[in-house]
C-alpha cells in the first residue's frame, strides 16, 4: 500500500539522520550538529503527525470499496517512539559537548584577552584568513608584529573595531551615508578606509592621513576585540607568503610568536572589498567578497564608485 511506503521511507531517512548527528557529535562538529538535529526533530514532528493523519482513514481499492479503515502497523508506532527516544539522547548529548566547548572557548577568549592586554601577539579567526593580532595602541606590539612578518613599516594596518562608535571616534569627515554602509555590512568582509583622527596612533600608518577600518565577522574575535579595544590584524603569514585560510596552513615561525592561537575554520578564503571614503568620490581600491553591485544596491548614495 502506498501510504504505508511512503511511511517506511520518511522512516528509513529519518534513522540515516539520527546516525548522521551522532556522527557528528562524535567528531566534535558541534555546528553541524545542532543544524541536522533541528532538521531532524521537525522531521520527526511530521512523521509523528503523519501517522496521526493515516489512522482510520480508507486507502487503496480494498479501503474505498469496502470502507475498511487503514490501521498503521505496531511496528511503525514503535519506531516513531524508539526516534524520539534517540532524538532526545542526541540533544543531551550535543548539550553536554557544547557546554564543553563553550568552556574551552571562553577559556582561550580569556587567555588570549590577556595575552593581547600584555602586548603579546594573538592568532585570530576572521571570515576571510587567519589574522596576527596586536593591541593597536601598544606601540611595541605593533612593532613586534611588523618584526614577526617581515612587514615594513611604512605599510599601514587596518583598525579592527567592534562597534560604529570606534569609527568615528579615530576618524574625522566621514561620509552621512557612512553609517548605512555599517548597518549593511559590518561585521562582515568589507575595510573603510576614511581620513584618521588625532586619535589613531602614529605607528600603525607611518606617514599616512588616512586609515582603514574592518570589523570581523566571528564571534569570538569581535569578543576578543570588543574586550580589549582596538586591535591590528593583517593576516597571520610571514610577507610574500600564501595567507592562511586554514589553521594547519599556520607556520611554524608565526605560531612560535603567537601567545594564543584561537582555531575557528568558519573562513571562506575570499579577500576583504575595500572601499576609499576619502574623496569626493567613493573608490573601490579592491572588489572582494562584497561586489561593487551589493554596495550600490545597499547604499544607492555611494553614486558612481570608481
Amino acid at each position: 500500500m502506498k501510504v504505508e511506503n511512503d511511511l517506511r521511507t520518511m522512516s528509513s531517512f529519518l534513522q540515516v539522520q539520527l546516525k548522521d548527528v551522532k556522527t557528528l557529535i562524535e567528531s566534535n562538529k558541534i555546528d553541524q550538529a545542532k543544524e541536522t538535529l533541528n532538521f531532524v526533530q521537525g522531521g520527526l514532528n511530521n512523521f509523528a503527525n503523519e501517522l496521526e493523519k493515516v489512522e482510520g482513514g480508507f486507502y487503496g481499492i480494498i479501503g474505498f470499496l469496502f470502507r475498511r479503515p487503514y490501521k498503521v502497523p505496531d511496528d511503525l508506532k514503535d519506531i516513531r517512539e524508539n526516534f524520539f527516544i534517540e532524538a532526545n539522547k542526541l540533544q543531551k548529548d550535543l548539550d553536554k559537548q557544547s557546554e564543553k566547548e563553550n568552556n574551552s572557548k571562553n577559556r582561550m577568549t580569556a587567555r588570549a584577552v590577556k595575552a593581547l592586554k600584555n602586548g603579546q601577539l594573538v592568532v585570530l579567526p576572521t571570515e576571510t584568513v587567519y589574522g596576527l593580532f596586536a593591541d593597536a595602541m601598544n606601540e611595541q606590539a605593533v612593532q613586534k608584529l611588523y618584526s614577526v612578518k617581515g612587514r615594513p613599516t611604512e605599510k599601514a594596518l587596518n583598525m579592527n573595531v567592534s562597534s560604529f562608535e570606534d569609527i568615528l571616534k579615530y576618524s574625522i569627515n566621514p561620509p552621512d551615508y557612512l553609517g548605512k554602509i555599517v548597518d549593511a555590512f559590518l561585521p562582515g568582509p568589507l575595510t573603510i578606509i576614511l581620513e584618521a583622527s588625532s586619535e589613531v596612533p602614529e605607528w600603525i600608518h607611518i606617514g599616512k592621513s588616512t586609515v582603514g577600518f574592518r570589523m570581523p565577522n566571528i564571534a569570538v574575535t569581535q569578543k576578543i576585540i570588543k574586550e580589549v579595544g582596538v586591535l591590528v590584524g593583517p593576516s597571520a603569514n610571514l610577507t610574500g607568503s600564501k595567507s592562511p585560510s586554514f589553521f594547519a596552513d599556520l607556520s611554524q615561525e608565526i605560531l612560535e610568536n603567537a601567545a594564543v592561537a584561537v582555531q575557528d575554520d568558519n573562513i571562506y578564503g575570499l579577500d576583504t572589498t575595500i572601499i576609499d571614503l576619502t574623496q569626493e568620490k567613493p573608490k573601490l581600491l579592491r572588489q572582494g567578497a562584497v561586489t561593487k553591485a551589493e554596495l550600490l544596491k545597499k547604499v544607492p548614495e555611494l553614486g558612481q564608485i570608481e
